[in-house]
């Protein structure tokens, strides 16, 4: 089985294709710049160029994008059709009052130039990977962070409660993987990556098996290869956002918390995980802190301390490196939520 995995995160999009008859260290990867800062640097050029701008295409995640937009308010007009607007915001009232103008056809204006948002652009990889005699395989896993639409409330909170239900349920890494037929209504940025990838496929006339997934968990089931010991705890250190989660080896997860990094800079990471591990953090105490969040369902004993992420340096956790480069644990992780332990045997690790 041969698999395009795509990691997009605030900092960069990530990008593996696994395929089952080669080392994954082998195998076709890249490391780019995020969806989200390639549209926040477009926005930025046209609005000192005294451009105005019309956003089209999809939903899709916030951070530079969001703050470009409102700082081009300032200089330009921005429209944006209803879809791209809820990327700044699930209130398009908000929205509004923020100076954008949420238009349902294009502006007669000539001096608008166009900008497509979207988390996945599926027609560059199919591209670029031509250039190599490769095609796009039927098989797609693609990683974004869906926040969940929640335009009444925090949207940390909403994450979080939406993360401690399925917990309750089913606590398990692969609870979290969905086919393209069962997403949860909530989960708008990972349905407009799945209404993208059915665009691509109409226009091409072929036909993806797609599954979607929050980026925190690839990152854990990725670096859960390079646990010694279970239960482990295993931190994920990325640009935005950091999760912690003691899991088994069978990938239940016993315990989970999510920060944000930029504010975990700021204060003690071995005493928070300490507490954590201890469970003598709670939900609120994570929210107030300015995170998202904690679950415990069961404190045990931990056994391993590991840590992946781009900022995996900020802590003294042994780093996670299965596949020979950190920034594609998570894409490991996704090959493997998908393939189940086959995995391994075709792996070569």
């Amino acid at each position: 089985m041969d698999i395009f995995t795509l990691d997009v995160g605030t900092g960069t999009q990530d990008f593996l294709l696994f395929r089952e008859n080669e080392n994954i260290r082998n195998c076709p990867k890249a490391i780019l710049p995020s969806p989200t800062k390639i549209v926040a640097e477009k926005v930025r050029r046209l609005a000192d160029k005294d451009r105005n701008i019309l956003l089209t295409g999809y939903t899709m995640g916030g951070g530079p994008c969001s703050k470009a937009i409102r700082d081009a308010v300032k200089k330009v007009r921005v429209y944006a059709f209803e879809k791209p607007a809820l990327t700044i915001n699930d209130n398009l009232d908000k929205v509004k009052r923020e100076g954008v103008e949420v238009v349902n056809e294009k502006p007669d204006d000539s001096n608008l130039v166009e900008i497509k948002m979207g988390d996945v652009d599926l027609s560059t990889y199919s591209s670029f990977l031509s250039l190599f005699d490769i095609e796009v395989p039927e098989n797609l896993v693609i990683a974004v962070q869906d926040h969940g639409f929640s335009p009444d409330e925090s949207n940390r909170r909403f994450r979080f409660r939406v993360f401690e239900r399925i917990l309750k349920k089913r606590p398990y890494l692969d609870s979290f993987l969905y086919s393209k037929k069962n997403i949860p209504d909530f989960y708008n940025r990972m349905s407009a990556v799945v209404e993208s990838i059915e665009d691509f496929e109409k226009e091409n006339d072929i036909s993806f098996n797609l599954h979607v997934i929050d980026t925190v968990f690839p990152a854990i089931a990725g670096a859960m290869m390079d646990v010694e010991k279970f239960p482990a705890l295993i931190g994920n250190f990325g640009n935005g956002h950091t999760i912690f989660a003691v899991v088994d080896r069978d990938g239940r997860i016993y315990s989970m918390m999510e920060h944000h990094t930029a504010i975990l800079r700021k204060i003690n990471i071995d005493e928070v995980v300490r507490k954590f591990i201890r469970g003598e953090l709670t939900n609120e105490d994570i929210f107030q802190q300015g995170g998202h969040g904690a679950f415990v369902g069961e404190v045990v004993e931990v056994r391993d301390f590991v840590s992946t992420g781009p900022n995996s340096s900020m802590s003294s956790f042994r780093t996670a490196n299965p596949v020979g480069d950190v920034m594609v644990v998570g894409n490991a992780g996704m090959v493997r939520l998908l393939m189940g332990d086959e995995f391994f045997k075709l792996a070569g690790v």
